[in-house]
């Protein structure tokens, strides 16, 4: 399964309706902060607002717009000290709610994260944002029923919504409903044609589905895609590699692992890369990588495996036992995963 986490490579981290609390008319330079907010420079914003604090400007929603901006430069510890007295001093603030769960999530904090977004859907359950990160939190917890009614709800408030139809598209690819996956990934690009990681989920349902040539095309349009937009995607990488290897085509499988390796390094990539360098008798080079690999994730079955049998080979057999005892481990993990996710299907 493509952890949840790789969709921040993918989506930036959205706006919630502003302005709630009375800002006082003689507060200029909280005025400049926010000229700046509303055109997207967090980083003036948030010398502007330092300066209004400096200067005693007596502004008390002030740290809501300086969490909102250290949210959306990713500085999620820091957004979090901003929003969390907020949201306690102003507990009917939806957006405030909303905000510090999403710094909360993305530090992993997901119990934490779910009681503050639940607060949000409280005071506002019409919104779509909400909804969302809802789902979203409920994935990270292996709630795949939760995230499933969570984007559902979300997708019936508003239907246009790309990021909402892509990630039930993921959650029946996980559940193997391949048809029903493949019809919220073309959804999506009927409303968002650029968002590669869509193609890349279509091109996985297609290749399942036998359907190898549309498979590669799609592969190779994420890729494209997704380095015209400054992105490079390692899962339209590692996926065009495993099918043109499966289709005879090793050397140009490799190339595109190398280049994603520079571009875009990921744990299941390298796993990838680590056995095609194992099967081209690169071994030495092979271990390296997927000691790599298992030290970006070592919850990935596939690696501990390959390194295994790669120290087996090597006449190194405590360290092949103990690292195929890992693979055992992180397999039996995956397979309880799996039947959770299955449960969905009992929504189909």
């Amino acid at each position: 399964m493509i952890p949840v986490g790789l969709l921040t490579l993918v989506l930036l981290v959205s706006a919630w309706p502003t302005g709630t609390a009375a800002i006082p008319d003689d507060s200029p330079r909280f005025d400049a902060g926010m000229s700046l907010y509303r055109a997207n420079d967090c980083s003036g914003a948030l010398l502007q607002f330092e300066a209004s604090k400096t200067a005693g400007e007596d502004v008390p929603v002030r740290s809501f717009y300086e969490g909102v901006c250290l949210a959306k430069q990713s500085e999620w510890s820091h957004a979090e000290e901003r929003l969390a007295p907020y949201a306690a001093n102003h507990p009917r603030d939806a957006r405030a709610w909303y905000w510090l769960a999403q710094s909360q999530l993305y530090q992993k904090n997901f119990a934490s994260a779910r009681e503050s977004m639940l607060k949000a859907l409280n005071l506002d359950g019409k919104s779509v944002e909400a909804q969302r990160g809802l789902g979203e939190i409920e994935l990270e917890l292996r709630n795949y029923d939760g995230a499933y009614h969570a984007w559902i709800q979300a997708n019936k408030l508003d239907p246009t919504d790309a990021r909402t139809t892509y990630y039930l598209g993921r959650l029946f690819f996980e559940a193997e409903f391949l048809d029903v996956a493949a019809s919220w990934f073309r959804q999506t690009l009927k409303l968002a044609p650029s968002h590669f990681a869509a193609m890349t989920y279509l091109a996985m349902c297609a290749e399942r589905l036998d359907m190898e040539s549309t498979a590669v095309a799609l592969y190779r349009s994420a890729i494209r895609e997704s380095k015209q937009q400054g992105k490079p995607f390692p899962w339209a990488y590692t996926g065009l590699a495993k099918l043109l290897r499966q289709l005879g085509s090793d050397q140009e499988a490799l190339a595109i692992l190398q280049e994603a390796e520079k571009v875009c390094p990921e744990a299941h990539l390298l796993t990838v890369l680590g056995q095609l360098l194992a099967s081209a008798n690169q071994g030495a080079k092979a271990e390296s990588v997927l000691r790599r690999a298992i030290e970006m994730d070592d919850s990935i079955p596939d690696a501990h495996y390959r390194l295994a049998l790669l120290l087996g080979a090597s006449g190194r057999g405590p360290e092949a036992q103990a690292e195929m005892r890992r693979f055992q481990q992180a397999k039996d993990a995956e397979e309880r995963n799996k039947a959770k996710i299955q449960a969905i299907r009992k929504n189909g």
